[in-house]
């Protein structure tokens, strides 16, 4: 039976054990490893587009490990760094939940935020209560850049511009002579279509019709028939990949016919569920193999361990912008201190595989999409003639 001092180094035993078993790092880890918390949307709405991003961030985290880590030239020495990832369920009270577990049990020194405008919106405010660096990926609403947080940047333009290198080549092309938009009544589209309506007004495009659908919409018959009597040479539908999907069986099915399909979100799994029906369909891409961008080698190492194909995640160019960005931010800044990373983020330029970005005061980025078009199967960027792949198809609508 214990006694005295016995006991009492026992109480402590099972406290250290319980502490350790908590999840919170512990004391002697502190300062030795840069610890970055993210959510993915494994499960969910958003799975179709970052499913399985668990092991993007995987892979990436052990392609600069095993290079010995990222260089502090506080510490004089490389530090490895640990992801801390949760599964969001693409649901905003289970991120603000698991946002605030990242800051306040696993103790994270910097934040990725989760897919989609309406879940990064919802992730950043705990960031900004708790002064943690936040960098957005794939969310580019302003109303995520417009409440004057300090701690939040975003590796991508605002929504509005999402799609001007396409306008541009409408433009410039001067062959298609209006458009008809479907818009799925949610944050990112919308914000979207705001733009792209200007744009294609600019560019010298009559609108024929616009039309805003709930997300959840799963009958288009009568949408598809006002578009019939609209005519457009483009109908753009500005959503997310379980809608598109939706309406262009539905609109194959019901013959209605554009001389361009323009989709803003057409990934491989748009693809493989449409299977020759998408070719020609265009839409938005962040990289494509070949474009001659910063990190490409590297990029395809770590979706080869991730087990990844590009096609069919074509945002995960996007998160491997915001890697380097990451990356580049602990060695300018040179400490884990978080006002001197931040202040580093704020403002930096930064090489990555899309391009270079830094951010505008208000916290946005300057990375933004190419048009891309389906061809033979394959995703190919049509502008500008620089960055591009292979020449435009038009017209491509009909099958």
């Amino acid at each position: 039976m214990l006694r005295g001092k016995g006991r009492k180094w026992l109480k402590l035993i099972i406290i250290f054990i319980a502490f350790c078993w908590s999840g919170w790092p512990p004391v002697w880890a502190k300062g030795n490893r840069i610890r970055i918390g993210a959510t993915v949307s494994a499960t969910g709405h958003f799975a179709t587009e970052v499913g399985p991003f668990r092991r993007l961030f995987k892979a990436w985290a052990d392609q600069v490990n095993r290079d010995g880590g990222i260089f502090l030239k506080g510490k004089g020495k490389k530090v490895p760094v640990d992801v801390v990832l949760y599964d969001d369920q693409s649901r905003v009270p289970v991120v603000t939940r698991y946002y605030e577990r990242l800051i306040q049990k696993d103790g994270v020194d910097f934040l990725v935020g989760p897919y989609s405008s309406p879940l990064t919106f919802a992730a950043t405010i705990p960031a900004e209560k708790s002064g943690i660096p936040f960098l957005a990926v794939c969310a580019n609403s302003p109303k995520i850049y417009n409440r004057g947080f300090a701690w939040v940047a975003g590796v991508i333009d605002l929504a509005p511009r999402y799609t001007y290198r396409y306008w541009d080549m409408v433009k410039e092309e001067g062959k298609a002579r209006s458009v008809a938009f479907v818009v799925e009544d949610t944050m990112h589209p919308r914000g979207v279509y705001k733009g792209s309506r200007d744009l294609a007004e600019k560019a010298g495009l009559e609108v024929r019709m616009a039309e805003i659908v709930p997300p959840d919409a799963h009958d288009f018959t009568g949408l598809i028939a006002r578009l019939k009597k609209a005519g457009a040479d483009i109908v753009y539908v500005s959503s997310n990949i379980p809608l598109a999907i939706s309406f262009m069986k539905q609109a194959r099915e019901k013959g209605l016919r554009a001389k361009e399909f323009h989709c803003i979100h057409h990934s491989g799994v748009f693809r493989r569920a449409l299977g020759r029906r998408a070719e020609g369909v265009v839409g938005q891409s962040y990289w494509s193999a070949g474009m001659g961008l910063a990190g490409e080698k590297t990029f395809m190492k770590i979706l080869k361990t991730a087990k990844i194909q590009a096609d069919d995640y074509p945002w995960a160019p996007a998160y491997m912008c915001a890697f380097q960005i990451i990356k580049a931010v602990f060695e300018r800044a040179g400490t884990m201190d978080k006002a001197h990373v931040m202040k580093a983020l704020k403002a930096g330029t930064f090489r990555t595989l899309c391009g270079v970005d830094r951010f505008h005061e208000t916290g946005y980025g300057e990375i933004n999409t190419y048009p891309s078009q389906i061809q033979d199967g394959r995703y190919r960027i049509i502008w500008p003639p620089a960055r591009a792949t292979a020449n435009h198809i038009y017209p491509s609508g009909g099958l």
